[in-house]
């Protein structure tokens, strides 16, 4: 019997138990997962709302004292465990004995589909503490990692820290590496890499790595070599510390990646190095030469390689430049560079030989590209000239080296083809006043400085004008007057003869409405005019812009004109005649053929040159010719004109021989047009 004075003390005690018991439930109800408490004999205590959520099919027996195997068994029979079905006496048996004998977390799937993981621990007492976690999204994410890793097509394996082997390797990794589905599984993953980078390699694979674009080296099972980019992320996997690897085979990538890189830099047809490439190395090698060392750039055109092409066509050009590369390259020291840097230009880029070496090696490249070249049954001739500059004799600047390389290799052209010619100081002296003459002679077209000068060309027996020829004139403002056989042919390299071509022939047209009705005028015509295929639209709106007759034109051609191969030379002087225009062949006498050009073409006039004239009274030759000349042109029913005359003895013994017309000082200097009678 308790006393009374015991009786406060026991309703203490309750009332305190009964606020630690509410406390507790408090507690445990704050808690996001599910917990549970069991007595010694399994018999439910205490368990929180998540608790009862998680197995809300069986809350309905979720009673204090009632027994965890009975709740389970009737959970069995409702079909709420589906992992027991058709097993249902073993599955429960090994509940309970993990439940007694607790070692790891597990996992249960319910019939709602929610996957449950279960954590449980034996309390001193005898009872049990149990957690329940709902993992079902958890377990989702792994199979979706699951089926990502399993069926991607980017190879992908799992790598252990600790044993630096593989755990798991995918099927596009397998296919890869050619091992069978499934086997590179506890593979070494140093037996991926070669010997040189398994340190660094495994370094790799020990830590996140995104793709840094780094190329690594993989080998095959069959012993081949990949290219590969490996990206790396580790994580704790399943009870280990691991490592997901994927790797990006960019075999084919820089395969293709490293042949553009080669075509960036070299000639396709030939395998040389290209322009870009030249100038490249040239800039590094002459950064790389010490004070004293010899740095020799070669520039090597080849000779008469344009009729190849125009002859037999671009296939013939092309296997004869194939052909001059490779001789090139056999005669050339290994530490030099061949270049192929325009269509028949090379470029030789020479360091560590001496200026006398490159010289030799030039001239043995002369004398093996002018032997024959047989292709397709035929013997080509070409040959070479070459232009050479050396650092530090000439410049250290790679861009003034190529200048001073390419001023050599004009000035031999311009001397002798087939030659070997160095770089000299006036070379550079006179590229740059021929710039300086380029830019005053275009600001003149510009400015319409150039001007039209006539000189008569008389009838012998009567002394009267019956033409004027055009000529053009430049008279500088610094320089005076500058030669026609100085700025004509820099006309013709620049590009400007069919501006200034057109220019005359307006003024000459327009000039010549101001002269009698039976004066001509003649008016020079360039070879280039008549390539460009201009010259007859030219012609004809000069005439009608100026209103002149067609039959009082002339235009003087030289034989260089005929010597343009194909039809349009003849097309054009035939069309031309066809309109009443004459056609003059100056200079006659000088050049290779002009007998039968005499056949061939419509000419109406004859110019013997004034060379002969000069040597009238010195050379029995020249009177003889002079003689055949007007002989031939009086049969042929032309007229014949001597340039050069400068004395009465000149003019008469013109006239006795039968010379229709002369031109000369002794007529007449070339001065700006004449009107009237």
């Amino acid at each position: 019997m308790l006393a009374e004075d015991d009786l406060p003390s026991l309703d203490t005690a309750l009332q305190a138990a009964s606020l630690a018991e509410a406390r507790l439930r408090e507690a445990i109800e704050a808690i996001p997962q599910g917990i549970v408490f069991l007595d010694e004999e399994d018999r439910y205590i205490l368990w929180n709302e998540k608790y009862a959520q998680i197995y809300e099919k069986s809350a309905d027996l979720l009673k204090p004292g009632a027994k965890l195997g009975d709740t389970l068994r009737i959970g069995i029979e409702r079909g709420d465990y589906p992992e027991a079905e058709g097993r249902e006496e073993e599955w429960l048996a090994n509940r309970l004995a993990r439940l007694r004998q607790p070692a790891r977390r597990h996992e249960q799937w319910l019939s709602n589909g929610r996957c449950i993981m279960i954590e449980e621990r034996r309390l001193e007492s005898g009872g049990s503490i149990g957690v329940r976690v709902d993992i079902t999204d958890l377990k989702q994410k792994e199979e979706a990692f699951r089926l990502l890793f399993e069926r991607n097509p980017l190879a992908m394996f799992v790598y252990d820290l600790e044993s630096g082997c593989l755990r798991t390797a995918n099927d596009a990794a397998c296919r890869m590496f050619g091992y069978e589905a499934g086997a590179m599984a506890g593979l070494p993953a140093s037996a991926l890499f070669p010997e040189s980078l398994r340190t660094c390699a495994a370094n790799l694979l020990a830590a996140d790595h995104g793709d840094t674009g780094d190329c690594w080296k993989m080998i095959r099972r069959d012993g081949g070599c990949l290219e590969t980019v490996i990206a790396t992320r580790t994580s704790d996997l399943e009870g280990f510390a691991g490592t997901i690897v994927s790797i990006f085979d960019v075999t084919e990538r820089r395969r293709i990646e490293q042949r553009m890189a080669h075509m960036a830099r070299h000639d396709e047809l030939t395998g040389l190095a290209n322009r870009a490439h030249c100038r490249q190395h040239l800039r590094e090698v002459l950064e790389g030469s010490g004070p004293h060392e010899t740095v020799t750039l070669a520039l090597v055109d080849l000779d008469h390689f344009k009729p190849v092409n125009d002859t037999y066509g671009h296939h013939f050009g092309d296997v004869v430049l194939t052909e001059a590369a490779r001789r090139m390259r056999e005669l050339i020291p290994p530490e030099a560079l061949l270049c192929r840097i325009g269509g028949d230009e090379f470029a030789l880029i020479f360091q560590r030989s001496s200026l006398t070496q490159a010289e030799l090696v030039a001239k043995s490249i002369i004398t093996t590209l002018s032997e024959p070249f047989f292709v397709h049954g035929h013997m080509i001739h070409i040959g070479a000239t070459i232009g050479f500059a050396s650092s530090p004799y000439d410049s250290r600047d790679p861009e003034t080296l190529l200048r001073y390389a390419d001023l050599a290799l004009y000035a031999a052209k311009g001397e002798r083809r087939g030659t070997c010619r160095g770089f000299e100081a006036g070379m550079d002296a006179a590229a740059q006043e021929k710039n300086r003459l380029e830019q005053d002679l275009r600001a003149a077209v510009r400015e319409g400085s150039l001007q039209v000068h006539y000189q008569p060309i008389v009838d012998l027996q009567s002394g009267e004008p019956e033409c004027y020829e055009a000529l053009l004139r430049w008279n500088h403002p610094e320089r005076g007057a500058v030669p026609p056989d100085v700025f004509v042919p820099l006309a013709e390299e620049i590009g400007l003869i069919d501006q200034i071509g057109r220019f005359v022939l307006t003024s000459a047209c327009q000039a010549a409405m101001g002269w009698p009705d039976h004066v001509k005028v003649a008016v020079n015509v360039s070879p280039l005019q008549f390539r460009n295929g201009n010259l007859l639209s030219t012609v004809i709106n000069a005439l009608s812009t100026s209103g002149l007759a067609a039959g009082r034109l002339e235009l003087e051609i030289t034989e260089a004109v005929l010597m343009e191969k194909g039809p349009r030379p003849s097309a054009i002087i035939r069309n031309l005649r066809a309109f009443g225009i004459g056609i003059s062949l100056d200079d006659f006498g000088t050049g290779y053929s002009s007998l039968s050009y005499l056949l061939n073409y419509p000419f109406t006039k004859i110019k013997i040159d004034k060379s002969f004239i000069l040597n009238l009274h010195h050379e029995a030759n020249s009177r003889a010719v002079i003689r055949a000349v007007i002989g031939l042109g009086r049969n042929l029913g032309l007229t014949v004109a001597a340039e050069g005359i400068e004395s009465e003895v000149e003019r008469d013994y013109l006239r006795d021989e039968g010379c229709t017309q002369g031109q000369g000082y002794l007529f007449g200097k070339a001065a700006p047009a004449v009107t009237g009678k």
